[in-house]
């Protein structure tokens, strides 16, 4: 997480590629809202590994619990990951909405999966993620794509 903060992509993705068939795209971490990513975004007491621009970026000092992705940690430190309190929730997905602390909190947000604490709502798996951030490349590879073998000497 240190530094943390970062916005290390500009102009949005170059490629996505969903599946015919994916569903639950509404509020889904990555494809419900556009923009750059952003890489451990730290706030209040709470942090976020990989989000959106699109999405609700918190304040560094807001408390608000309302920053959604991927890697969501709350009630922690997110530069040391030492937990703040007994009350300590970490969820590998967060989906999109609009959920602030108080009036919501890490008990009723809304995740992918059940691999999460307890009391909080368990929902379904969207899908898989994959990533790749390039500084030339203007088209990556698609699903069934072939490679071919090349080794330079």
């Amino acid at each position: 997480m240190n530094p943390g903060r970062q916005i290390v992509t500009q102009g949005g993705p170059i490629q996505e590629s969903i599946a015919d068939d994916a569903g639950n795209l509404g509020d889904d971490p990555i494809f419900s809202v556009g923009g750059d990513l952003a890489f451990n975004w730290a706030y209040g007491d709470n942090g976020c590994r990989i989000a959106l621009t699109g999405g609700h970026l918190s304040e560094a000092h807001v408390n608000d619990e309302n920053t959604h992705g991927l890697g969501n940690d709350y009630a922690v430190n997110p530069f040391t990951n030492i937990q703040q309190s007994g009350n300590y929730w970490t969820f590998d997905i967060s989906n999109i909405q609009d959920c602030p602390y108080p009036t919501c909190n890490s008990k009723n947000i809304r995740l992918q999966g059940t691999d999460h604490g307890a009391g909080t709502q368990s929902g379904p798996v969207y899908g898989n993620y994959a990533i790749y951030v390039s500084f030339d490349s203007e088209k990556f590879l698609l699903p069934g794509d072939q490679l071919s073998l090349k080794i330079e000497m």
